[in-house]
């Protein structure tokens, strides 16, 4: 059912933009291509243009929504608070509706469905982990790379060294704290994170409980819904935010926490996206898991050192919708013997950007390269980084360059530190 544009999209918002150019320099898709059409105020035309109907959503205009990658940095820099993830949000739910007559292309149909559930995911890269069993992953890496799909084909280098078993490895429910109980908190899991990291999930979670919270995963969980409605399936990414929030509702959680910075940043939002405020308690309780963990170690040291030099990758989503570059900082500094290094070009996305290093290849591969010759000149002994996407993205540049450092997430740096069983990739 097709929906109006002018629902969906905010004119006041449109015209919040004065179209100054203080967002180009932000803009990693500008900064490569250097095209005003591939720049915030240059999209904002178009999406302005849109609903006032003095254009219509061509495949070259589509072309220029598509090829933004949703980090939202021009809004760090936006003299007049124009809130660009609304507009762009808005205009890929309203295009995603004047195209579904046509029918749902094969990826989106895969995105949608396999890529937001942790049980089809692991499915879907089992014979990956069967071909690792067999010693054969070599080899299995070769005839993927061959596949006539290219968006498949480039996810086999995506795909972790190290992937969980098709089935089984589910979370305990709750975790009890050790000592008082100073929290109740709620474990968000994410799809990518605890499909491919489902370790990251749990070093997080003791954590949690070894510095007092007593930590709530409920089983039931499923998608926040971010990955459908940055892809314009806006209907379907509001139904699963719906369905998550009815998860945690009868828990009784003090606090709500994301591993992952899409996930967060999406149900931060729910407060305005959901219906009738029926995501605006739900909301007003989920922190980023390092919003968290700041204030529980505050008064409980590291006893246990780590003498590397870290350069720490910023998520955009943390960085520019959640503002969050502190308490990752924060929490890394307190680390004995860790020095904490600032890689070069912390304000650009690494390509990730969801599913988007799949869907435009040549543009995140760019930002790709930059962002390892960036941590090559930084001469760090360790990359950490605090979602999954980023992880999955930096370890495929990485992988195989000459020197390179590993990458690590940030839960398996802090959970060593606190004297947690870990083994880091160094």
């Amino acid at each position: 059912m097709r929906e109006s544009i002018a629902k969906m999209v905010s004119e006041e918002q449109l015209l919040a933009c004065i179209h100054c150019g203080l967002c180009l320099t932000s803009c990693p898709t500008y900064d490569v291509l250097a095209e005003e059409s591939d720049s915030p105020r240059g999209r904002i035309w178009y999406m302005r243009a849109l609903r006032e109907g003095r254009a219509s959503l061509t495949t070259g205009l589509r072309i220029h929504l598509d090829q933004c990658l949703a980090c939202y940095a021009c809004e760090t820099a936006c003299p007049s608070g124009v809130r660009y993830r609304d507009i762009l949000e808005g205009t890929r739910g309203w295009a995603g509706t004047e195209e579904a007559s046509s029918g749902q292309p094969f990826w989106r149909w895969f995105f949608l469905n396999v890529m937001t559930s942790r049980s089809r995911m692991r499915l879907a890269v089992s014979p990956m982990w069967l071909a690792g069993k067999m010693g054969l992953r070599g080899i299995a890496e070769k005839i993927g790379r061959k596949l006539p799909l290219s968006w498949l084909a480039r996810s086999i280098d995506l795909i972790p060294a190290e992937i969980p078993a098709p089935f089984g490895g589910r979370h305990p429910r709750v975790l009890n704290p050790r000592g008082g109980k100073r929290l109740k908190v709620g474990l968000q899991t994410g799809c990518v994170m605890d499909a491919m990291f489902p370790g990251v999930n749990r070093l997080f979670a003791e954590l949690l409980a070894v510095l007092g919270a007593e930590v709530v995963v409920p089983r039931e969980q499923g998608c926040c819904g971010s990955l459908a409605v940055h892809q314009g399936e806006r209907a379907t990414g509001l139904r699963q935010a719906a369905e998550l929030v009815a998860v945690f509702r009868e828990t009784g959680v003090d606090i709500i926490a994301s591993t992952a910075a899409g996930c967060g940043s999406m149900m931060k939002e729910y407060g305005h996206l959901l219906p009738e405020g029926s995501g605006t308690e739900f909301a007003s309780k989920v922190r980023d898991v390092s919003e968290v963990l700041l204030e529980l170690v505050r008064d409980i040291p590291a006893t246990r050192p780590l003498p590397l030099r870290v350069g720490y990758h910023e998520a955009c989503h943390l960085r520019n919708v959640q503002r969050l570059s502190g308490p990752p900082r924060e929490l890394l500094r307190a680390v004995p013997g860790l020095v904490l290094v600032e890689i070069p070009g912390q304000e650009f996305c690494c390509g990730s950007a969801g599913v988007y290093n799949l869907l435009q290849p040549a543009i995140a591969d760019e930002l790709k390269s930059r962002k390892v010759a960036a941590v090559m000149e930084a001469q760090v002994d360790l990359v950490v980084t605090a979602n999954p996407g980023c992880l999955l993205q930096m370890g495929s540049g990485l992988k195989g360059v000459e020197g390179a450092p590993p990458v690590a997430h940030l839960a398996e740096v802090l959970a060593y530190a606190w004297g947690l069983s870990v083994k880091l990739p160094i």
